[in-house]
């Protein structure tokens, strides 16, 4: 489940950023806090940059936002093969890749159990068709929720462009 998993490759969301104008801001305060003086091409071209990131701003978010609902999908549908269970004190988690803009880690999370009721043998519950399908619905049910948030979210944006 490393950072380069296909299922989760992203164009836009890579591009624009999920906290907003804080990174369009760095870039174009990088001259004034490293002491740089603009020449006239340079400030030219920040302004021409500006510009086109002004017009296309909103669309971008919106690329964004809609590839990261794709990319969540195709995420629920890879949950076989990307399946893992870990042990922290006595519970049980499962986890599978899934992305979410704005978080480092690029996997989804739930408690499936207790070691107490379950043991603490992950190699066998792993193999354990019961518990994987119970780790597999836990899951797609927070997935599911995810998804849902974000596509409400991208509904109430869409109308409300739309008049």
């Amino acid at each position: 489940m490393g950072r380069n998993n296909k299922t989760i490759d992203r164009i836009f969301s890579e591009i624009v950023p999920s906290n907003g104008g804080d990174l369009y801001d760095n870039f174009f305060a990088y001259e004034k806090a490293h002491g740089i003086v603009e020449d006239e091409t340079l400030s030219a071209m920040k302004s021409f940059y500006k510009f086109l990131i002004d017009s296309h701003k909103t669309s971008l978010e919106n690329i964004a936002a809609i590839e990261e609902v794709i990319v969540q999908i195709r995420s629920k549908h890879a949950i076989d093969k990307e399946l893992r269970l870990s042990l922290s004190r006595n519970y049980i988690y499962a986890r599978s890749i899934f992305y979410r803009r704005g978080f480092e880690i690029h996997d989804i999370r739930v408690i499936v159990g207790k070691t107490e009721d379950h043991g603490s043998d992950l190699d066998s519950l792993i193999l354990n068709q019961d518990f994987r399908d119970m780790a597999k619905k836990k899951l797609i049910e927070l997935m599911d929720s995810e998804i849902e948030s974000n596509i409400k979210q991208l509904q109430t944006v869409i109308s409300y462009e739309e008049n």
